[in-house]
């Protein structure tokens, strides 16, 4: 059974609002609603729409200034689809949106013959390029078996505790045929793991790892050379680069962790 399309509306006209909840619905599209753009990023701090159509001018905050905070602080989002509503598509706001990074425009009022085309052509899009990366994921995953000149299938580990936070990388390494398994901060701490059956750890950064790079290394270092990639956060300070190269770490991919950044990693890292 396919999955429903979810869609985040922002609109703070409350009958417009109310009709593209309705029109949507009636798609069988699942509908998410925000009365403005503030209200619509605390509903993103823990859902993740398929795609997000928002009006241009709201009280509190607009539509491009969403998109602007969406685009530079929220990468977790940067696979989803923003369509601006307006009722005054001038040459320069057309500009102004596809600079910040819009995918689409709606004028008002609406066409929700239109509308539904819209939605429906930008869902397919990335749908398409999902499809398109998971080709290029089984190809490259098939690379690294030949170069691992085994049939056995690959074991990776993963140092996070909420496994949440990766669970992109973690359903395309399952899907693949990879031996996935976490190992908690907690196990960390107290070092109830062992790495003698991992092909490559992936450390998803956090305070408590940072400790353990910082002050620990010395002791477990050993058990991850060679082997370890960190899972880094965005805009990593000095500090915190300076203590991921003391440690030894040398590979970082920066969150939201790309699953083809992660195989091309280790791709490099069998030839290596």
């Amino acid at each position: 059974m396919s999955k429903v399309a979810r869609i985040l509306c922002v609109e703070d006209e409350e009958m417009l609002l109310h009709d593209l909840k309705e029109e949507l619905e009636d798609e069988n599209y699942e509908v998410l609603t925000a009365k403005n753009g503030q209200v619509a990023l605390e509903i993103l701090e823990t859902e993740k729409p398929d795609l997000i159509i928002s009006d241009m001018m709201m009280p509190k905050l607009d539509g491009p200034g969403l998109l602007t905070h969406i685009r530079a602080n929220r990468p977790g989002l940067n696979d989803v689809p923003v369509i601006f509503l307006t009722a005054k598509a001038t040459r320069d706001d057309l500009i102004e949106g596809k600079r910040l990074g819009v995918d689409d425009y709606l004028t008002k009022p609406v066409d929700y013959d239109l509308l539904l085309a819209t939605v429906e052509a930008n869902l397919g899009q990335v749908l398409r390029i999902k499809k398109q990366n998971q080709i290029k994921l089984r190809r490259i995953y098939n690379a690294i078996q030949k170069q691992r000149a085994t049939s056995e299938e690959l074991r990776v580990s993963f140092i996070a505790q909420n496994p949440n936070s990766v669970q992109p990388i973690l359903k395309a390494l399952n899907e693949l045929g990879c031996a996935v398994s976490v190992i908690s901060e907690d196990q960390l701490v107290k070092r109830s793991f062992s790495l003698s059956t991992t092909d490559i750890l992936f450390i998803v950064y956090s305070k408590v790892v940072h400790y353990y790079l910082k002050y620990v290394t010395d002791d477990i270092g050993k058990d991850w050379e060679g082997i370890s990639v960190l899972l880094a956060p965005p805009k990593l300070s000095e500090e915190q680069r300076t203590c991921i190269k003391d440690a030894g770490i040398s590979d970082t991919i920066e969150y939201p962790y790309p699953p083809i950044e992660v195989f091309k990693l280790l791709m490099r890292r069998m030839k290596a």
